[in-house]
C-alpha cells in the first residue's frame, strides 16, 4: 500500500543516532542523507522510510504511531533495548503480549520526538 513514509523531526543528526540504533537490529540502514533529508532502507538500500527537520513546534508526533516488522524475538528485543539506550521511552515493553493476538510479540515506544513507534514481531491477527 506504502511506497514510502516521512516523518518530521527537530533535529536532523539526533534522530540519525536514534533511529541507527532502532534501525540496526531490524536489518535496516540509512541510505541517503543529506541538510534536507535522511532516508532508511533495507541493508541501507532503496529509502522507504525518510525523516526531515522541521521547525520546533511543528513535529506533530502526537498521534502518529508507527510499526516495524521484526525478523524474529531477538530481533525485537535488540531493537527495543537499542531505542531505550538511544533515549526512547518505553510504553510497552519488549514481550509476548498474548491480549493482542495470540502470536504478538513485541514492543511500543515513543522517540525522543513523540513518535510512537511499534516493533513487530508474529502476527497481529
Amino acid at each position: 500500500m506504502f511506497d514510502h513514509l516521512s516523518i518530521g523531526v527537530r533535529d536532523l543528526a539526533e534522530a540519525r543516532r536514534f533511529y541507527d540504533a532502532l534501525l540496526a537490529p531490524l536489518g535496516h540502514a540509512a541510505s541517503s542523507a543529506t541538510d534536507a533529508e535522511l532516508a532508511y532502507g533495507p541493508g541501507g538500500m532503496n529509502g522507504a522510510f525518510f525523516l526531515y527537520p522541521v521547525e520546533a513546534g511543528r513535529v506533530a508526533g502526537l498521534g502518529t504511531h508507527i510499526a516495524f516488522a521484526a525478523d524474529g524475538r531477538d530481533a525485537v528485543d535488540a531493537a527495543y533495548a537499542a531505542a531505550l539506550t538511544a533515549g526512547a521511552r518505553s510504553v510497552r515493553a519488549a514481550g509476548a503480549h498474548p491480549d493482542i493476538a495470540p502470536d504478538y510479540y513485541g514492543a511500543v515506544l515513543f522517540d525522543p520526538d513523540g513518535n510512537k513507534l511499534e516493533i513487530v514481531a508474529g502476527t497481529m491477527n
